[in-house]
């Protein structure tokens, strides 16, 4: 299952680069890279619950700014019937809602506090994801 594997493997990835540049007191790209983690692993868990003769289809559906938008990615896991968002995954994916993309556009270092929480929330998110796979 080559396509939910490639999302994986870069959900991990950057999640640990969002790790490395949270250590060196980089906070907003720590919580853009963590924010973008979690985007793929819940395209990995979508493609998870999808047959995999419909993989390259659904890949098809990430394009776009609505592939950015955690309420779409969240409905459209839902849409695959897979079993539903624990309480606390469901708390976590709201809160780390508050991330735009357009962060990405925001200078300087960004608030040490605000990133440990988000981090906190997207390992939460990233390791309940991965129980799932």
């Amino acid at each position: 299952r080559p396509i939910p594997r490639k999302f994986y493997r870069v959900a991990y990835q950057r999640f640990e680069e969002a790790e490395v540049l949270f250590e060196a007191g980089y906070y907003i790209g720590a919580v853009y890279l963590a924010g973008y983690a979690i985007e793929c692993i819940l395209k990995t868990l979508i493609l998870e619950a999808t047959p995999e003769q419909d993989h390259a289809a659904v890949e098809a559906e990430f394009r776009g700014q609505r592939a950015h938008d955690y309420e779409w990615l969240r409905h459209r896991y839902v849409q695959t019937r897979a079993p539903g968002w624990p309480a606390d995954i469901s708390q976590a994916l709201t809160f780390v809602g508050t991330w735009e993309t357009s962060l990405r556009y925001t200078p300087g270092v960004g608030d040490r506090h605000d990133a440990s929480r988000f981090l906190a929330e997207a390992h939460k998110i990233v390791a309940w994801a991965d129980s799932r796979i």
